[in-house]
């Protein structure tokens, strides 16, 4: 009997009636770059591929989305009665997760990422999953800590060049939007496909969890390996 492959699903396509959101084999991640969170969970992941030889299947999920307005934040304001601002839930999780945000912060607050969430998608269906790791890994770096934009179809290039890519077929690629329609645009679709958070780890059907800690990741890892293995009639 062969063994399903390990590799992404091959239907990325949001629209297509075989869509799926897990996988019996690899680790669903909905990711957004320009997203703090997903810094976190992306050196999440990379804990878990070397502690358990997890696969996993990167899917863009648009905080952002082209033609969305955010609503303007209000800001906590210092003041003699509140002289120092109260600790944030993610100043918490970073904390606990024992990771550090770059500092500073990408400049620019208005960061899109949808010419580099297509652009993963051309790298990793185009090149395959190693290329794609070292490409994902290098735009978040581009952003976070080189505080390039990510924006640029020039930076893009340059970036997949040097992880393994075709520049000029990521060129075309990016501004045809070929892969559009893989990419899972908030709120509305991202809320019906139940993905209400980024990062949010897919450990099959069985578990889904949103901007965990590793510990709750790690547990569900080994449940998701055992179920793999049971699947695969591996004994």
């Amino acid at each position: 009997m062969k063994h399903p492959p390990l590799g992404p699903p091959l239907v990325r396509n949001r629209y297509h009636s075989d869509y799926a959101l897990g996988s019996l084999t690899t680790v669903t991640i909905y990711h957004d770059i320009i997203c703090p969170w997903c810094w976190v969970g992306l050196q999440q992941a990379k804990r878990l591929k070397e502690e358990y030889g997890l696969v996993f299947d990167w899917r863009g999920a648009e905080l952002e989305p082209p033609g969305y307005v955010a609503a303007p934040k209000p800001k906590a304001r210092v003041s003699a009665s509140n002289p120092t601002l109260p600790r944030s839930r993610f100043d918490i999780f970073l904390e606990k997760e024992g990771v550090v945000l770059p500092s500073p912060r990408p400049k620019s607050v208005t960061a899109q990422s949808h010419k580099a969430l297509l652009a993963a998608e051309y790298v990793l269906l185009e090149h395959g999953p190693a290329t794609f790791d070292a490409f994902n890994e290098a735009v978040y770096h581009a952003h976070w800590i080189a505080h390039e934009d990510i924006a640029r179809v020039e930076v893009l290039m340059r970036l997949g060049e040097e992880a393994g890519a075709d520049p000029e077929a990521l060129r075309l690629s990016v501004l045809m939007e070929e892969y559009a329609d893989h990419i899972l645009p908030f709120d509305e679709e991202a809320y019906r496909a139940g993905i209400r958070h980024v990062p949010t780890f897919l450990f099959g059907a069985e578990e889904k969890l949103a901007e965990a800690e590793y510990a709750a990741l790690a547990g569900a890892a080994e449940r998701f390996l055992v179920r793999r293995e049971k699947f695969m009639g591996v004994k």
